[in-house]
């Protein structure tokens, strides 16, 4: 299968790099930061420009596309004028949509749950109510309708939480935390935030056999099985790793002036699993990350 990565110089997309390669031949396209994308067949693409998207179609012609690029932190979207935002993050998605219909490729897309907006209860399934509260979110919501309005040869995933260690650049919040406690540092971890979150090196795989399945025309929760806040992964990374809770300072959201509240994004992933795929249990995943 010929698969096109946009991303792939991102947190996961370095991961579904090293995963989708293995069986699959790859195209995976980077902007600034090349990454591991050095080690496979890569461009540098910037993926606003269109003619740039349909050069790469008609030469490598993908069987499908993930797509993972955008700028995915919220609080730099906050920061960056809308319309750049929406330029990346949704004019981008509206270009890949429309190729991929023409060419007959699949579209698997990665959205956020933060798509809902915390206060409808735990462990959401996909039918549970979209309310953005932050733009980037609302971008999101955006490209998920522009996909269904577009075709049905679309898969999208609600992705949770994404834990783990970054690859060369890239970095996330858990990989600040194991860096600290390494350092006997402390970390501050909100103790009234709820997600179900997956490890990257456990999404990568999961796309990697979901490819085989033959899905396509659905929205699925894609994180892992456990609803725990961010204080309760801090705990499982210091008993995996044997460090000291006390490095856990535990705050509130309301601590953190200016950030887009969500108490319980948890969701339910009955669905993902009723097609054959199962996730790793929080331990597992960290015992992984952070032996390899």
């Amino acid at each position: 299968m010929k698969v096109l990565i946009t991303g792939g110089s991102g947190l996961l997309g370095q991961y579904l790099n090293i995963a989708l390669s293995k069986e699959n031949e790859i195209l995976t396209l980077y902007n600034s930061n090349e990454g591991n994308c050095k080690n496979y067949n890569s461009q540098q693409t910037d993926i606003t420009k269109l003619s740039e998207l349909k050069e790469i179609f008609v030469s490598y012609k993908p069987n499908v596309v993930l797509h993972t690029a955008a700028i995915s932190r919220p609080e730099l979207c906050d920061t960056l004028p809308r319309d750049l935002v929406i330029k990346v993050n949704v004019s981008s998605t509206k270009h890949l949509a429309e190729l991929c219909q023409s060419t007959g490729a699949q579209l698997i897309f990665t959205s956020t749950d933060l798509v809902y907006d915390g206060d409808q209860g735990m462990m959401l399934n996909e039918d549970a109510s979209v309310k953005p509260v932050s733009l980037y979110a609302e971008t999101k919501i955006m490209s998920e309708d522009i996909i269904k309005k577009t075709f049905d040869n679309y898969i999208i995933l609600r992705t949770s939480l994404l834990y783990g260690l970054g690859i060369n650049h890239s970095t996330n919040n858990f990989h600040a935390m194991y860096s600290n406690f390494l350092q006997n540092k402390k970390s501050k971890l909100f103790y009234d935030q709820f997600r179900t979150p997956l490890a990257l090196a456990d999404a990568a795989r999961l796309i990697e056999q979901l490819l085989k399945t033959g899905v396509k025309n659905i929205t699925l929760n894609f994180g892992g099985r456990e609803r725990v806040s961010r204080v309760e992964l801090g705990e499982i990374l210091c008993r995996v790793g044997e460090f000291d809770k006390s490095l856990i300072e535990r705050i509130s959201m309301d601590d953190n002036p200016g950030l887009h509240k969500v108490a319980d994004v948890s969701m339910n992933t009955s669905l993902l699993q009723s097609f054959g795929l199962k996730q790793r249990s929080i331990e597992e995943s960290i015992s992984e990350a952070i032996d390899s």
